[in-house]
């Protein structure tokens, strides 16, 4: 049986995996963590992040919110073409084979619809990767 000093040498040579490294891997773990280590600090925020490397509002919003990432996609849009004229410009895209500036044109003096070349070409780009 191994003693605590021959234990404690073999643990000092070996590696640590940062909570940088962790978060990596798994931004629930690191969460986790932080949590633990919280605790075992009795819940002081400042030793925790100091033996942690990390800041202090990192410890927060880990003890205070979700172990899951929030979403980061907005809640709403208010610039956003409606899908109706989507739908027109991509189907007018086909119809006359028009690629965004000229099918811009097309729009502005046929159609009476105006849209910048970059809206269109937006719009344009995912129908013409599939």
């Amino acid at each position: 049986m191994e003693t605590y000093t021959e234990t404690t040498s073999w643990m000092e040579r070996q590696p640590m995996i940062t909570y940088h490294e962790i978060r990596e891997i798994s931004p629930e773990k690191a969460r986790e963590l932080i949590r633990k280590v919280l605790a075992k600090q009795g819940g002081d925020v400042s030793k925790t992040a100091r033996i942690l490397n990390i800041s202090r509002p990192t410890v927060r919003r880990a003890r205070d919110g979700e172990l899951q990432d929030q979403s980061r996609r907005p809640l709403h849009s208010p610039t956003k073409t409606e899908s109706r004229f989507e739908e027109l410009i991509v189907q007018e895209a086909k119809r006359t084979g028009f690629r965004y500036r000229r099918l811009t044109w097309y729009l502005q003096k046929k159609l009476s619809i105006r849209f910048s070349e970059d809206t269109v070409k937006a719009i344009l780009e995912p129908v013409e990767k599939a």
